[in-house]
């Protein structure tokens, strides 16, 4: 797959885990802006499972804009 914006990818697939190999990102924010999906899956296990055989880095990220039900986000600033 060649290589698209994060968002356009996270468009196609709806209700989905999705591991995307990180392409560029907005050095100003550290966040990826384009990339190659690699993997996806309802289940987030399945692209954990996956994130863990790739040796560069990847983003791993829910393709809706809410978490599904007994999801949360957790932010830690170094």
């Amino acid at each position: 797959m060649k290589s698209q914006p994060i968002e356009k990818i996270r468009k196609v697939y709806k209700r989905e885990w999705l591991l995307i190999a990180i392409d560029a990102m907005d050095e100003s924010t550290t966040t990826p802006v384009r990339g190659r999906l690699l993997a996806h899956s309802p289940r987030r296990q399945d692209i954990y499972e996956k994130s863990r055989q790739y040796p560069h880095p990847a983003l791993v990220v829910y393709s809706e804009d809410r978490f599904p039900k007994g999801f949360a986000a957790a932010f830690y600033e170094a």
